[in-house]
């Protein structure tokens, strides 16, 4: 069976049900926390709605609010990747020698 249907069949439903991520991959066979993370992404992509919890599990989402949870989570994960980014930008744009690129002081 592909792999990422088999994934899609295991995951529970509902946050207090998700099966944790190494016994995900064992179950699974991907072989790593990695090829299981892509295939989950490929799935996402693919337009399933697959919701992971801070403590390192996944499920699929027993009612709206889990939706709500993980949106937010994820906007707020991408925030913090965007300010960093913008923050790296920014050092790029100061000319060499004139900021630590370490610590951000000039």
């Amino acid at each position: 069976m592909e792999t990422r249907k088999r994934i899609m069949e295991l995951l529970p439903t509902g946050k207090e049900n998700a099966i944790s991520t190494q016994k995900l991959v064992n179950l699974t066979g991907c072989g790593s926390v990695r090829a299981l993370q892509k295939i989950i992404a490929a799935n996402r992509e693919a337009g399933k709605i697959i919701c992971s919890s801070g403590e390192g599990g996944y499920y699929k989402p027993g009612n709206r609010a889990e939706i709500e949870e993980f949106v937010n989570t994820l906007e707020n994960r991408a925030k913090n990747t965007l300010k960093a980014i913008q923050n790296a930008r920014r050092a790029l744009e100061t000319p060499e020698g004139q900021q630590n690129i370490f610590t951000g002081e000039s």
